[in-house]
C-alpha cells in the first residue's frame, strides 16, 4: 500500500500528470466521494454520475489545488459543488420547489414484506429523517457523522465560518431529534388504535 500522502500525490499529478498519482487518489477517494455524492442528492445514480464528473474535474482543474491545503477537503469541495450546481438544474428544470422534491425523496418507502425487518426500518427512517433537512444542515450532518470532518474542514467546504458549521449540526441534530419524536408519536398512536 503506498504510503504517499495525499498532498504528494496531488503535486505529482499537477508537475508530471502522473497516472499512477491519480490512480492512487481515485483508489482512495472514489467510495467516499460516491457515497458522499448519492447522499447530497438522495439518488444513487445522480451520485454515482457526480462523483464521475468529481474525479474528472480533478483531471482537468488539479491546477488549481495549492498545496499545503488539505486533498481531501479541496476534493470534497469539488463534490459539493456539483452537486449544488446539478439540484439547481434539476430544480430548474423541473420547476418544481425544493419542498416539493424533498418531500418526494423523503416519502417512506415500503420495503417487501418479506426481507423487512427493523433494521431496514431505522434506516429508512434515518434517510427519510436526512432528506427533511435544509440543504446547509444536512451536508453539514453528512460531513461530520458519515466522514468524521472536523468543524473547520466542514466550514472550508461549505464556504462559512466554522461557527456557522457548528451552529448547522446544532440545528440539524435538534430537527433530527424532533423527527424521530413526531415519529414515535405516530408510531405509538398507531399501535394504540390497532
Amino acid at each position: 500500500m503506498d504510503q504517499t500522502s495525499d498532498e504528494d500525490l496531488m503535486l505529482r499529478l499537477q508537475k508530471a500528470k502522473d497516472r499512477e498519482a491519480f490512480a492512487e487518489l481515485f483508489r482512495r477517494y472514489r467510495v467516499r466521494i460516491t457515497s458522499y455524492t448519492c447522499r447530497l442528492v438522495g439518488n444513487a445514480a445522480d451520485g454515482e454520475s457526480l462523483a464521475q464528473e468529481t474525479f474528472l474535474r480533478l483531471l482537468e482543474k488539479s491546477d488549481l489545488y495549492s498545496y499545503p491545503r488539505r486533498f481531501s477537503t479541496w476534493l470534497f469541495t469539488i463534490a459539493r459543488n456539483l452537486a449544488t450546481d446539478h439540484q439547481k438544474k434539476k430544480r430548474a428544470a423541473t420547476s418544481a420547489s425544493f419542498e416539493l422534491m424533498a418531500d418526494a425523496r423523503s416519502a417512506p418507502r415500503t420495503p417487501p414484506a418479506d426481507v423487512a425487518s427493523i433494521n431496514d426500518e431505522a434506516l429508512d427512517q434515518l434517510q427519510a429523517a436526512i432528506a427533511q433537512l435544509a440543504p446547509q444542515h444536512r451536508e453539514v450532518l453528512i460531513l461530520r457523522a458519515f466522514y468524521n470532518m472536523s468543524y473547520r474542514e466542514i466550514a472550508e467546504i461549505v464556504a462559512c465560518p466554522e461557527s456557522t458549521a457548528r451552529s448547522r449540526m446544532d440545528y440539524a441534530l435538534k430537527e433530527l431529534r424532533r423527527y424521530y419524536r413526531r415519529f414515535g408519536d405516530e408510531k405509538e398512536a398507531r399501535h394504540d388504535c390497532g
